[in-house]
């Protein structure tokens, strides 16, 4: 026991056949290091196009989705006017386009004005009637 306690308490001596594989290890890891860092440099290379594509796109459809909101307002508003069919109506050399809401309106206005219970001329109020009628159609 007591060669044990000896051995394990003496340092030990490197050999110079073990200084020499000891750098040819140290080299190897050298190499294997300077290769991963290369690695991580293609792979962040990598990474930070792929992050410009990313925000390239983004950027893009941001710019297609604020095109299609206005052509799709654009759209709407055609459509909607498409859609009422304003009647025309010809005021000396000009002619005024109503829709219907609008000869309804012209309507309630001219009966109230005309109206015979009202104290107004029910032959003008027939001939407004007959007009707006025409424009209805």
């Amino acid at each position: 026991m007591n060669n044990m306690r000896g051995r394990a308490q003496r340092p030990t001596l490197l050999l110079e056949g073990d200084a020499a594989w000891v750098q040819r290890e140290l080299e190897e890891a050298h190499k294997t290091v300077r290769s991963l860092l290369r690695q991580i440099d293609k792979e962040q290379a990598r990474y930070k196009e792929i992050a410009r594509a990313y925000e390239l796109t983004v950027a893009n459809l941001v710019t297609i989705t604020q095109e299609n909101n206005v052509l799709e307002r654009e759209r709407d508003m055609w459509r909607a006017r498409a859609e009422r069919t304003p009647a025309p109506l010809v005021l000396g050399s000009g002619l005024l386009e109503l829709t219907s809401a609008e000869i309804s309106a012209i309507r309630k206005a001219i009966a109230r004005l005309h109206h015979p219970d009202t104290g107004g001329d029910s032959e003008r109020l027939k001939a407004w009637n007959a007009t707006l009628d025409t424009l209805e159609h």
